[in-house]
């Protein structure tokens, strides 16, 4: 068993190197052209694969490195002094906390209030009694 551990170990190590390879864009390769890399990563087992994660990797880390953007040669603000800032806070604020300036309209607009009889009168006429005849005598 252990004299098959080393072609085991290359034979893994080529696969993912060479699916690697194969799946990397064709602007991303490092240095040489894909075909070419595919051919060493095949024919050169340990060696082939080992180089190809290492450049890989190389140039992965070149690659994320974050350009620093040039710094502005005003004042910087404050984040509670940048007007962007605070309008982009207006979407966390609960609306159940938030003070509402006061309307320019009437407080109650949705139905016209019914005139109220004045104090004075008392109602004559038709109207239904308030007593209630249960038919009991």
């Amino acid at each position: 068993m252990v004299r098959f551990l080393p072609f085991l170990i290359s034979l893994v190590l080529s696969v993912y190197a060479l699916f690697s390879c194969i799946q990397t864009p064709d602007d991303e390769v490092p240095h040489l052209p894909k075909l070419v890399w595919i051919l060493i990563i095949v024919f050169v087992p340990f060696v082939g694969p080992i180089v190809w994660l290492l450049m890989q990797r190389t140039t992965a880390v070149q690659r994320e490195r974050p350009v620093r953007p040039s710094r502005p040669t005003g004042r910087s603000l404050a984040p509670d002094d940048d007007p962007d800032f605070l309008k982009s806070l207006d979407r966390y604020r609960d609306p159940r906390t938030t003070i509402k300036p006061p309307a320019d309209r009437p407080e109650d607009t949705s139905r016209p209030k019914d005139p109220e009889p004045p104090a004075d009168e008392t109602p004559t006429g038709d109207a239904p009694s308030t007593e209630t005849d249960d038919g009991k005598s």
